[in-house]
């Protein structure tokens, strides 16, 4: 994770080059803050759930040029006061010769704090380029009268933008397992027991899609597979709250957006 103060000044060269707005305190808010807690869950929102490729060597890849970012905020450990909470999203790129530079950040929400556990999302007023390596993390701000403190940063996800790569994919689910819905989220099987996937092109694919990329939140790497419509074979190690997340790939040898899924192991 970054240091306070390696983040601090990443935020001021953004502030500096007009790329991150400074928000004004609100004197009706807090008195007293302690350091906040780094947020958890940051990514980017697309295909079904949020995606965060932490393998620079194979970086997640997003359609749009404005991506919505997302993280969930948190307050200062062990109390109970309240806390006025935002994130702070930076995104750097990849020069040439393998140094990084920030491009663009935003602050969320835009206006007012959250309270402590709550998910906040923001668009990129900046627009993204083809064909360039970048990287995105988050911090947690918290304000008082009249400071605010900044949390330790997330670890990096990398990212892409091609707006011309395949769509993300459909998961279909072959039982016993089943996906996690904001309604119901039965655990099914369990350790040793086998479950079954099917991966297909998006509805509306304008790419030919000749096979996938996948890995599971228990796996230490992707798996590669061929064909336009696959099924694959999954035993979980270990009872769990399962991820797993798919891109397909095209004859360019192009992946596409991550389309995730979750589902829980009994």
């Amino acid at each position: 994770m970054l240091s306070k103060w390696r983040l601090t000044s990443r935020l001021g060269a953004l502030a500096a080059a007009g790329l991150l707005a400074v928000m004004p305190l609100d004197p009706a808010h807090a008195e007293g803050a302690g350091m906040p807690a780094t947020p958890t869950e940051q990514g980017i929102v697309g295909g079904g759930g949020v995606g965060c490729a932490t393998d620079e060597s194979a970086p997640g890849t997003v359609s749009s040029p404005q991506p919505l970012l997302t993280a969930r905020v948190h307050g200062e450990a062990g109390t109970s006061q309240r806390a006025d909470l935002r994130a702070g999203f930076t995104v750097d790129s990849r020069n040439a010769d393998g140094s990084w530079v920030p491009v663009a950040g935003a602050l969320a929400p835009s206006t007012g704090f959250v309270d402590d556990g709550r998910v906040v999302n923001a668009t990129l007023t900046e627009t993204l380029s083809p064909n360039t390596l970048y990287r995105m993390n988050a911090a947690t701000w918290a304000y008082t009268d009249t400071q605010h403190t900044v949390s330790a940063a997330t670890a990096f996800c990398y990212f892409t933008v091609d707006p011309t790569a395949p769509l993300a994919p459909k998961i279909s689910y072959g039982g016993p397992y089943s996906e996690c819905t904001s309604n119901d989220c039965s655990a099914r099987g369990g350790a040793g027991v086998p479950g079954t996937f099917t991966f297909a092109p998006a509805t509306g694919e304008d790419s030919p899609v000749v096979g996938y990329r996948y890995k599971f939140q228990t796996d230490d790497a992707w798996t590669v597979v061929s064909g336009s419509s696959v099924t694959i074979t999954f035993t979980p190690p270990f009872r769990t709250f399962e991820t797993l997340n798919v891109a397909a790939r095209d004859v360019l040898g192009r992946y596409g957006a991550n389309t995730t899924t979750s589902f829980k192991v009994a």
